[in-house]
């Protein structure tokens, strides 16, 4: 046996040996660093429509217009409250049916998600993107132009339809443009852009009103959904993209020759992974180069009706898994206690002994900015170093599970603020204005990390079930926002706002602590869904 071929046997059995472990191989955990490289995850492909292969840019483009559409959507379906009693003064005499306005939007936008993630999966991401933008549109000129409170509600509970995208779809385009190692940052800066956003819009939002009615709030918002669909339309491109089951893990591998050139056929001196190195060559003569004639198709993709049913059977075989079902309740108390805060604050503070003017309201709303600009580096930027570092004592194997080790300090801030906040509204002559103020802008801190650990396990534990499971988190969490809306008064008249706050930091605490199992089962929960529900496989793999 000559040296040529006996290199070939080396690798060869190499390549045995990596296809076993792949076998056996937890889905979620994988190869994330090697040597000093990082591995590309998933592998881009060599086609330059690949959405990985985006140049900055684009990707950037792509993601400030999603979080743009995330911003309006949330702040025309979520945002009434500062600006509701100036709403409700308009149909004297039905203020408790007016009350419809600030709590149906919740339950709606959780059945947009339903409908919308099945037909992203379906026919794909652009074409539903656009839709919801253009019925955001569209629900916008309803509600500035309704008669009457029935039609107000109906015309909201439409755009609330199209709002609940901006919790699934919106993440989801953001994860596929970017690379496992950098999507807590992008998503991160996804959750970034579309709440400073919202901060700027909530302080516009009560002198707007003020100043040009409360119709025209509509009408602003309005013509800024229709410049992002105009945008939309030429820089967001269809993120759908078909790679094979080793891609998803970072799996594939390329092929060098002696001269350190990639082999495409010939003698093989090395293997190595795809790595931010050692990345793909774009072979546009063999798929077809990237053209704008291409990205401004509104269907890139032929349609897989069967994928719609698929979806909805995922879905319930994502609530068997208690990682996914814990990931929901945890997500669930977060944002139950920021929208109890939400609901009460203006209340809070507009009465005495704070005595806030209307207009400061927008200004409290603002805090939320500060909230940003400490979440950004804390638990974007700070989650993928964990990741990194952990990945790197564990001989630069990643676990999804060290996407939750920061989430302790969303955790203690929930349940600090939870107090804070229902002491100080409680017994206000006791506490200064900034308590309930800091507490409700910190809580809201809370959540985006809740909200952003729980995106970012779900996706990388089950990579290929991404869309149900973000279905799970954020439709799921709507419907519990929705009953916890309409609990919020009951609730303070039976034990008053401490003792409501307490009962909701305590379930929070409690479910916050369930990381420690979740963190230390979560193999072998996760192998559980792959043997139970063939969660790590593609459908070609299940009918096999």
């Amino acid at each position: 046996m000559d040296k040529t071929e006996a290199v070939q046997v080396e690798i060869a059995s190499q390549s045995d040996v990596v296809k076993g472990a792949r076998q056996k191989q937890v889905v979620g955990n994988l190869k994330l660093l090697d040597g000093g490289q990082t591995i590309l995850v998933p592998t881009p492909s060599p086609d330059p429509k690949d959405p990985l292969n985006l140049p900055p840019w684009r990707k950037w483009a792509v993601l400030i217009l999603v979080s743009a559409y995330g911003c309006t959507a949330v702040v025309l379906a979520s945002g009434l409250g500062p600006i509701f009693s100036i709403v409700s003064a308009s149909y004297p005499g039905q203020t408790a049916r007016a009350n419809d306005l600030l709590t149906y939007p919740a339950l709606f936008m959780g059945i947009g998600n339903l409908i919308a993630m099945p037909l992203a999966l379906s026919i794909g991401r652009r074409p539903v993107f656009l839709a919801s933008i253009l019925l955001l549109v569209a629900g916008g000129i309803w509600c500035a132009c309704s008669k009457s409170l029935g039609s107000h509600i109906a015309g909201r509970d439409i755009m609330s339809l199209a709002a609940g995208q901006s919790e699934a779809l919106a993440p989801m385009i953001v994860q596929e443009i970017f690379f496992l190692h950098e999507r807590g940052r992008k998503l991160a800066w996804f959750i970034f852009i579309e709440c400073v956003a919202q901060g700027i819009f909530f302080v516009v939002s009560t002198y707007m009103t003020s100043a040009w009615g409360w119709r025209w709030w509509y009408g602003f918002f309005t013509i800024f959904n229709a410049i992002i669909l105009a945008l939309s339309l030429v820089f967001v491109t269809e993120t759908l993209f078909d790679r094979p089951e080793d891609a998803s893990t970072g799996a594939v591998e390329l092929e060098f020759n002696e001269k350190g050139d990639l082999e495409t056929g010939g003698e093989i001196h090395k293997i190595v992974r795809v790595t931010t190195a050692h990345g793909v060559v774009l072979e546009p003569e063999r798929f077809g180069p990237r053209t704008w004639r291409h990205d401004l198709r509104i269907f890139s993709a032929k349609p897989r009706w069967v994928e719609f049913l698929e979806c909805y059977k995922h879905i319930g075989q994502g609530f068997c898994v208690p990682s996914m079902f814990w990931l929901l309740l945890m997500n669930g108390s977060f944002l139950g206690l920021y929208i109890f805060e939400a609901s009460t604050f203006a209340g809070v503070l507009l009465s005495p002994p704070y005595s806030f003017s209307f207009n400061s309201l927008g200004y409290v709303q603002a805090g939320q900015v500060l909230s940003c600009l400490i979440f950004l580096p804390v638990l974007g930027y700070g989650s993928d170093w964990v990741v990194r570092v952990m990945s790197r004592r564990n001989g630069g194997n990643f676990k999804p599970e060290y996407r939750l080790l920061p989430l302790w300090i969303p955790a203690v801030v929930c349940v600090v603020c939870a107090i804070i906040y229902g002491q100080s509204a409680a017994h206000p002559k006791e506490w200064h204005w900034s308590a309930p103020v800091v507490a409700y802008n910190a809580s809201f801190f809370a959540f985006l990390g809740a909200n952003v650990v729980g995106i970012t396990y779900a996706v990388e534990s089950f990579p290929l079930r991404a869309a149900p499971l973000l279905v799970i988190l954020c439709a799921g969490r709507g419907f519990i926002s929705f009953g916890l809306a309409y609990a919020t008064l009951p609730s303070i008249q039976a034990i008053g706002y401490d003792g409501a706050t307490l009962v909701e930091g305590i379930i929070a605490g409690v479910l916050a602590l369930m990381t420690v199992p979740v963190y230390l089962l979560g193999p072998r929960i996760r192998a559980f869904g792959q043997k139970r529900f063939a969660m790590g496989s593609s459908k070609e793999a299940e009918e096999q």
